[in-house]
C-alpha cells in the first residue's frame, strides 16, 4: 500500500474531469491556476460522493446554478432556457460526481486502498460552505469553461481498520459475502432506529432531553444553521444529516467541553462536536445494517454551515425527514438509504433451486415463513442479474481505425494496404455491442488467434467509446 501523502490525486481528477466534460456534455474545460471564485450569495450546486473503507473522505464538484443548467442542456441537446426540470440538473451533476469519484476510487484501489463510494448527494442554495472534517490530505482544483469556473475539492483520510469494521470485500469483490438476514432487513425501521439513536445520544452526550415533534416552526432555522453529514457505502448506502441552529450548536458544544458559551473561541470546536455527533448517530444505523449481514462502512463526516441551503441524497429507496425539540430548540434529521442484495447471497440460490422442484412438491416449511417480497421500488442495479445472464452480446476486437477520403476508398483493390491509427505493439480494443469494455493483446497458439485481456476499462473510457 502506498503512502497517502504521496498518492497521485491530481492525475485521475484532471484526466477524468476533462474526458467526462468533453465526452458527456461536449464542453472543453481546462485546469486553471486562478484563485477560487467568490461564491457569496450566488446560487450554486455542490455534488459530492463520499469514500468509505481503508480510505475515507469525499470529492465534491461545485458549479454556479446557471452553469449546471448549461451542462444539462448540452447533455440533452437543447437550449438552457428549455431545461425546465430542476431534477434533471441535479441528476446531471450527480452523474458527473459519480463518474469522477469512481475514477479516483479506481486509482485508490490500484494503490492498495480498499474503498467504495456512496451514492451522490447534493447541496444547493446561495449561502453555505461544505467542510470535510479530519482529512489527512485536502486539495482543490479549479477548471475554466469560458468565463465560468468549476471547483473540485478532494479530501482523503487513511482509516486503519481493525477486524472487519470496514471490510468491504463482500460489497464489491466476488466471493462469499456474509449471509443476509432477510427478516432483519425487512423489519428494519429506519425512522425508529434513528429516533432512538438521536434521543439516546443527546441524552448521554449533552444531558439534553429530546422529544419527537411533527413540525418545526418556519423561523426556527432561518438564521445560521449547522449540519453534520455522514455517508455509508456498500451493500447498504446512503446519507445521514443532522441539522441544528447555530445558537443551540454552541450550547451543545459548551456542554461537552464543560465551558460557558461565551468562552468558546475556536470554531473548530463546534465542527469537531458536530462531526462526532454525526459519527455516533450514523454508526448506530451502520450497526443495524451489519447485524443484518449487509457489508457497509461509514465515511468521515462533513460540516455544512450557512443560512440558505438544502442537502439532498439521490436515488434512495427509503427517505425519512423527522424533527425533535428541547424547549425552544429544534433538531432536524434527514436520512436516505438504499439497500442492495448481491445475487451471490444464499437466499438468491435457494430461489433458483426452487424452479427445479416438481409442481406437486410442497414448499419446505422454512419457505412458508419467509416474509412477503417487498413492494418498494428498486434501483435498476438491484434486480437479480441472473435474469440477464443468458442474453447474448456481440464481442468485437478492433485492431485500429482509419479516416480516408471517399476517393481513396473507391481506389481500394485486393492487396491495397490501409494504414490504421494505432502504433505497432499497442493493445487492441475489445468491444461489447460497440462499447469499449477492455483492452488486450493478440496471442497465437497452434496457428489460432486469440486475445488475452490485459485491462478492464474504466467508466470514463466507456463513455469515451460512445463518441468514437
Amino acid at each position: 500500500m502506498s503512502d497517502i501523502a504521496n498518492f497521485d490525486i491530481r492525475t485521475p481528477i484532471i484526466d477524468s474531469m476533462v474526458e467526462t466534460f468533453d465526452t458527456l456534455v461536449s464542453m472543453e474545460i481546462e485546469l486553471s491556476d486562478s484563485k477560487p471564485p467568490d461564491t457569496a450569495r450566488i446560487n450554486r450546486i455542490v455534488a459530492a460522493v463520499y469514500f468509505a473503507g481503508n480510505v475515507t473522505g469525499l470529492i465534491s464538484i461545485q458549479t454556479a446554478s446557471n452553469l449546471a443548467r448549461l451542462i444539462t442542456a448540452n447533455r440533452h441537446g437543447i437550449e438552457p432556457q428549455k431545461v425546465e426540470d430542476d431534477g434533471k440538473v441535479k441528476e446531471m451533476l450527480a452523474e458527473i460526481s459519480n463518474i469522477i469519484g469512481d475514477s479516483l476510487k479506481s486509482a485508490l484501489n490500484d494503490a492498495g486502498y480498499a474503498c467504495v463510494i456512496s451514492t451522490p448527494s447534493l447541496t444547493y442554495g446561495a449561502d453555505f460552505s461544505v467542510i470535510p472534517l479530519g482529512m489527512d490530505r485536502f486539495e482543490s482544483y479549479i477548471f475554466n469553461y469560458q468565463e465560468d469556473r468549476i471547483l473540485v475539492d478532494v479530501g482523503l483520510k487513511v482509516h486503519q481498520t481493525s477486524g472487519d469494521d470496514n471490510d468491504l470485500s463482500s460489497a464489491e469483490a466476488p466471493g462469499q459475502p456474509k449471509p443476509v438476514d432477510a427478516a432483519k432487513v425487512s423489519v428494519l425501521d429506519i425512522k425508529v432506529r434513528f429516533s432512538e439513536a438521536v434521543i439516546d445520544v443527546f441524552d448521554s452526550m449533552f444531558s439534553v432531553k429530546l422529544e419527537s415533534t411533527d413540525s418545526i416552526p418556519p423561523d426556527s432555522l432561518e438564521n445560521i444553521r449547522n449540519v453534520a453529514s455522514v455517508s455509508f457505502a456498500g451493500d447498504a448506502s446512503g446519507m445521514v444529516s443532522i441539522q441544528i441552529g447555530d445558537t443551540f450548536t454552541r450550547q451543545l458544544t459548551a456542554e461537552v467541553l464543560g465551558m460557558k458559551v461565551e468562552e468558546l473561541e475556536d470554531e473548530q470546536e463546534i465542527k469537531d462536536m458536530m462531526g462526532e455527533l454525526g459519527n455516533i448517530v450514523g454508526g448506530r444505523l451502520k450497526s443495524a445494517f451489519t447485524d443484518a449481514g449487509l457489508a457497509c462502512a461509514l465515511s468521515t463526516p462533513s460540516f455544512t454551515t450557512g443560512t440558505d441551503f438544502k442537502i439532498e441524497s439521490l436515488n434512495m429507496e427509503n427517505y425519512e425527514r423527522f424533527a425533535f425539540r428541547s424547549e425552544d430548540n429544534f433538531v432536524l434529521v434527514e436520512t436516505g438509504v438504499r439497500v442492495s442484495e448481491p445475487t451471490s447471497r444464499p437466499h438468491a440460490v435457494e430461489r433458483t433451486e426452487s424452479r427445479e422442484t416438481p409442481p406437486d412438491t410442497p414448499p419446505p416449511p422454512e419457505a412458508m415463513t419467509d416474509p412477503p417480497p417487498s413492494t418498494a421500488s428498486k434501483a435498476p442495479e438491484d434486480f437479480d442479474l441472473d435474469l440477464l445472464l443468458d442474453i447474448p452480446l456481440e464481442i468485437k476486437v478492433e485492431l485500429g481505425r482509419a479516416r480516408i477520403q471517399i476517393q481513396e476508398l473507391l481506389n481500394l483493390t485486393p492487396g491495397s494496404a490501409v494504414k490504421l491509427i494505432r502504433l505497432e505493439g499497442e493493445p487492441v480494443d475489445i468491444l461489447a455491442n460497440d462499447t469499449l469494455i477492455a483492452r488486450g493483446e493478440v496471442v497465437v497458439q497452434k496457428e489460432k488467434y486469440g486475445i488475452r485481456v490485459t485491462e478492464i476499462t474504466s467508466r470514463v473510457d466507456r463513455l469515451r467509446s460512445f463518441s468514437i
